[in-house]
């Protein structure tokens, strides 16, 4: 039996979330899973409760809601050996989109019935030297696009490594730009006044994903 934890932001999206305690209790597979489910309070606390999940051995901790509630719990289970599980209910769900993940959600839940831990590259993104982003899926500001994907997912992602303008760097790479303007991070979008930095963390992150991967 493996404890899997369910964190929910009820603002995210425009789904009604209060419902999903029941579904997942319907459909979670309770020969595998012993689940654990908590609702977000405030922004900042799926960070807080993936922290603590990982830290008490979690198996799997899901983030259900949109890409800023992925990025916190991407953020707290990183360096951990605690796999995300994704129910997409935002409004973009860019790394659901990625890694094939059902978009409803009684089949999202279904299919975490059928999934298993891969490694996955992230980047930690510094805006302005101060703000700290795990990017989980992509990053573009002016001409620069930086793609990111799980291992085996996407093919035209090269052995499931960061691709930076088509080169693939090392690990613990660093960019550190001089850059005024938009930027794009995982789909949600910040100003930067000065600069901005990327640190490349490869295999830093398990994701659940389907078996045949």
């Amino acid at each position: 039996m493996k404890n899997i934890a369910f964190i929910i932001n009820p603002m995210s999206g425009t789904q009604n979330k209060r419902r999903l305690p029941k579904l997942i209790g319907e459909l979670l597979d309770k020969q595998q899973w012993l689940e654990n489910i908590v609702f977000t309070e405030h922004v900042g606390h799926a960070l807080t409760l993936a922290k603590q999940y990982a830290t008490m051995g979690f198996d799997a901790i899901v983030a259900v809601g949109g890409d800023g509630t992925v990025r916190e719990v991407a953020q707290g289970v990183a360096g951990s050996r605690s796999a995300m599980g994704i129910i997409p209910m935002g409004l973009t769900n860019t790394l659901a989109r990625h890694l094939g993940i059902p978009l409803r959600g009684n089949a999202s839940l279904t299919w975490l019935n059928h999934c298993e831990p891969v490694l996955c590259d992230s980047m930690v993104v510094t805006l302005d030297n101060k703000t700290r982003l795990t990017a989980m899926t992509s990053v573009t500001a002016g001409d620069l696009q930086i793609i990111n994907c799980a291992q085996g997912i996407k093919s035209s992602i090269q052995d499931g490594k960061l691709n930076i303008l088509g080169t693939e760097p090392q690990a613990d790479d660093h960019l550190q730009l001089d850059y005024s303007g938009n930027a794009i991070i995982d789909s949600e979008e910040y100003n930067v006044e000065q600069s901005l930095g990327v640190q490349i963390m490869p295999d830093s992150i398990y994701l659940l994903a389907p078996k045949r991967f």
